[in-house]
């Protein structure tokens, strides 16, 4: 049967625009990184006789911007709806951060190593919103199967960065850790291969300390201690190594990158909220936050770090250059950091883990606790506890392959 043209050309139109057409599972807004949020003060006793006891348990948070809540459906997080300004959640203490794949408002997969803050409440909208968000609306967004996620840059929010962060407690494993680790925390599957092939005779042949000088005794173990208080999630730990005002972290991001002023605090804050913001990454800071983590440890020991990190050595410390694992791990080795393998060495508190071997794509973050089965990186300054993280985020992220230490720091076997 003869077709015409006009009619072919008319179909293809209507394809194409039904192809474009958004979907109410597309969200309007894609997360840039900058989120932010305000916590609700609780109220203020004001009548001794009849206090307002403030609900314990969890924070309420206001937007300080439209942001889109998520669903999981099939494993992927769909757009549920987008919050107004001023839209007023819920978060319990005990919050989980998730790492899904995730629709953007051009209707493709992406993934975030930042993650997703679970689970939240929506509590109320600003009064010229409520007309959208009537209390029925509400409850029925609440009501959602499997519970709401948002993007977990507003983590900073939460933490402030007043405090101790709380000690990470050993979970019982689950079974997307026990597919992957032993109960001990060694892993089952291994890299030894590619690891090897990256990092040559060097891997796992570690430098004596009593074979190094003692000013160089002196440095490593300072710069070691260092990373170690900001990281250590088995005993409470100074929220401001890694939080700071958002404001004075880009301050300090901009500052490094014009004259190389370090910081002695605010590691996370500075990656997460100002330089992968400012430079289009803030999906992926995890070897930023790494490297800004590493940067301070050598401040505060009073070390320079450009002593290490160079041009002239090829592996500048500077997110030009390590905002990718694969240059993040190198310029470790470069450095004279020893990469250990993890399926024979345990990891202790302050060791940088590499997913696989470090290469990119590919996700790194510091041990803080139990073997590395408590860490920390752009999605949890907390800390997170492998032990109950879920399967397929631990396939993507969390297979450590490879860890490295400072000259002198000689890990444990298995």
């Amino acid at each position: 049967m003869e077709i015409s043209k006009q009619f072919i050309f008319l179909f293809l139109i209507v394809g194409s625009l039904a192809a474009c057409a958004p979907s109410e599972n597309w969200p309007a807004l894609d997360e840039s990184g900058n989120e932010s949020a305000s916590l609700v003060e609780p109220p203020v006793v004001t009548d001794p006789a009849s206090p307002v006891i403030p609900e314990t348990g969890s924070q309420k948070l206001i937007l300080s911007q439209a942001m889109t809540i998520r669903y999981e459906k099939a494993g992927i997080l769909e757009a549920k709806v987008e919050l107004p300004e001023g839209t007023q959640i819920e978060v319990p203490e005990n919050y989980d951060v998730k790492h899904l794949d995730y629709r953007n408002s051009s209707g493709g997969l992406e993934r975030s190593s930042t993650g997703f803050l679970y689970p939240i409440k929506v509590i109320s909208v600003l009064s010229q919103y409520q007309p959208q968000f009537p209390q029925s609306k509400i409850d029925e967004i609440n009501n959602t199967s499997g519970g709401l996620f948002i993007f977990a840059s507003i983590v900073g929010n939460i933490e402030g960065g007043e405090g101790s962060f709380a000690v990470v407690n050993g979970a019982t494993p689950g079974s997307g850790f026990t597919k992957y680790y032993l109960a001990s925390g060694k892993p089952k599957f291994t890299y030894t291969k590619s690891v090897t092939k990256r990092f040559g005779a060097k891997l796992n042949v570690g430098v004596p300390m009593s074979s190094l000088t003692s000013a160089e005794q002196t440095k490593w173990t300072r710069i070691y201690e260092e990373l170690k208080k900001a990281v250590n999630r088995t005993v409470a730990t100074p929220k401001s190594y890694l939080m700071m005002d958002k404001a004075k972290a880009v301050e300090w991001s901009i500052k490094f990158e014009k004259t190389g002023a370090i910081a002695t605090g605010g590691a996370w804050s500075i990656a997460t909220q100002g330089t992968a913001v400012r430079h289009g990454f803030a999906n992926v800071p995890c070897a930023e936050t790494q490297s800004e983590i590493l940067r301070q440890a050598y401040q505060r020991a009073g070390y320079r770090v450009t002593d290490d990190f160079s041009k002239a050595k090829g592996n500048q410390l500077i997110w030009s250059n390590t905002a990718a694992v694969v240059n993040f791990s190198m310029a470790l080795y470069k450095a004279g950091w020893v990469a250990w393998d993890s399926t024979k060495y345990r990891a202790p508190i302050g060791a940088f883990l590499m997913n696989g071997s470090g290469l990119t794509p590919g996700h790194t973050y510091i041990a803080a606790g139990d073997d590395g089965m408590i860490i920390v990186d752009n999605g949890a300054p907390q800390g997170r506890d492998l032990r109950k993280t879920a399967e397929k985020t631990i396939s993507i992220m969390y297979q450590t392959g490879v860890f490295f230490l400072p000259p002198g720091i000689t890990p444990a076997t298995w």
